[in-house]
């Protein structure tokens, strides 16, 4: 039977108040922390260490002995002067990852790095806007979604390496490489390191940038797919406009609604039709059709949504401020296995102190 690794994280912040991300946001009613800590922190336990201390130093090796997992993330300006790679040779089945923002080496090896600083130097501010504009910052959190995506990738296959070698293993992950790593077919698309594009579904830094159609309660979303064009001459028909079914310059029926800039110079017809109609409305008749179209929604329209319903993805949180009670959840499971609703609230700092510290002196 397979237990689950046991993990440690190690953030090295020069703040009193614990991990930043306590602050990231005003405290919410009934604690002294935002949301997006107890978001992140449920059902995990708190133990506050000084590292410069070697009482507390002693602490964290035992710990680590302990540990399968050793996760760590350094503030660049205030390093704690601990030698992880050393610290994995020390603890022989230990995978410790080290995360970092710009990389370990070169010039910017140790500057601390920024959501913005990554998405500019990996060219990701190309995908929003439109061409020959201001490059902007993705508004989500995607460097940060990334480096996550990425250590969590490693460390399984350094646990699967465990299980056959017996051995751990240290390894980095940087912010920049992670978001580097997400634009694979992007790059592959340009030639001779220009900005000319070329392949499928690698049109957005040139064409405008891609929104809804206008209803007359919000935008929809408006696509048939390849095949489907007697569905589209049917939904044109439906509303109005039949007389495009056959009309040259609707041939290539598809760019004027979807796949292609067309659509900003041959969707007028549809604008005109949208206008009068709801949301509801337009998405209905698409999809009985078997095209597709979904309203843009706003965030209480998300939670709902029936569909999104469907797939159960918020869990209740024990124990916690109301304000975090519910909360979104691990979108898969296993087969078989009992959906998990409940977790237990995020800690408060040092809040484990006395309990750690007693399982570590138990034989």
């Amino acid at each position: 039977m397979c237990r689950a690794p046991r993990l440690s994280a190690v953030r090295s912040f020069p703040t009193s108040d614990g991990d930043r991300a306590r602050e990231w946001g005003l405290p919410i009613p009934g604690s002294d922390d935002a949301a997006i800590f107890h978001h992140m922190n449920r059902g995990k336990r708190s133990i506050a260490l000084d590292l410069t201390s070697g009482g507390d130093r002693a602490t964290l090796d035992r710990l680590l002995a302990g540990a399968d997992v050793l996760f760590v993330h350094e503030d660049p300006a205030a390093p704690s002067a601990i030698d992880w790679q050393r610290t994995a040779q020390e603890h022989p089945r230990l995978v410790v990852c080290e995360i970092n923002d710009m990389g370990s080496r070169g010039r910017f090896a140790g500057l601390p790095g920024s959501e913005l600083t990554v998405q500019a130097m990996s060219g990701f501010t190309r995908y929003v806007g439109d061409r020959g504009g201001t490059p902007c910052r993705v508004g989500f959190e995607i460097v940060g979604q990334a480096t996550a995506m990425h250590a969590f990738q490693g460390v399984v296959a350094a646990l699967i390496e465990r299980e056959a070698s017996g051995k751990g293993q240290y390894f980095e992950v940087s912010a920049l490489g992670s978001i580097l790593s997400m634009k694979t077919i992007l790059f592959a698309a340009q030639s001779g390191g220009t900005d000319d594009w070329t392949g499928f579904h690698l049109n957005g830094p040139r064409w405008p940038a891609d929104t809804g159609w206008d209803a007359s309660d919000g935008q929809v979303t408006f696509d048939f797919r390849h095949g489907q064009r007697a569905a589209w001459a049917r939904f044109c028909e439906a509303i109005g406009l039949g007389h495009l079914v056959d009309d040259p310059e609707y041939e290539d029926w598809r760019s004027t609604i979807y796949l292609g800039d067309r659509r900003f110079t041959h969707g007028g017809p549809y604008r005109e039709v949208f206008a009068r109609m709801t949301c509801a409305e337009i998405s209905k008749l698409i999809n009985d059709l078997g095209g597709i179209s979904v309203k843009f929604q706003n965030y209480a329209e998300v939670l709902d949504n029936e569909q999104v319903r469907l797939l159960q993805p918020l869990v209740d949180v024990e124990d916690g401020p109301d304000a975090v009670s519910r909360q979104i959840g691990i979108p898969f499971r296993f087969e078989g296995e009992t959906r998990r609703d409940a977790y237990i609230r995020a800690p408060r700092l040092d809040e484990h102190r006395s309990a750690i510290l007693a399982e570590l002196d138990r034989p």
